[in-house]
């Protein structure tokens, strides 16, 4: 069983090009910070007229529910979270399970 965390980003509209770039690369660190976190996937959006205005996405695998769990209370999770607050408008968290 993976877990595929999926998170959608919407930047808010002042956020700046070098703030935008710091929000995906940081993400990217957490996959070498956070031992829970088996691999991970970032880009920008392709355009897509159902993609509700959402940024960029990042996508986090993880071996079970057990490590997600374990990634949430990290403290480089919880730092990432603070330090993209004040750039980000809107985001969407969807988890999915596959065999």
């Amino acid at each position: 069983m993976t877990i595929h965390h999926i998170i959608l980003y919407r930047f808010k509209p002042e956020a700046t090009p070098e703030q935008r770039q710091s929000v995906e690369d940081s993400a990217r660190a957490l996959a070498s910070q956070i031992p829970a976190i088996q691999s991970m996937v970032a880009g920008e959006t392709v355009y897509n007229p159902l993609g509700h205005g959402f940024d960029i996405g990042v996508i986090f695998l993880f071996e079970s529910a057990v490590k997600l769990d374990e990634y949430r209370p990290h403290k480089a999770h919880i730092d990432y979270q603070a330090f993209t607050a004040p750039y980000i408008e809107d985001k969407l968290i969807f988890d999915i399970e596959t065999a």
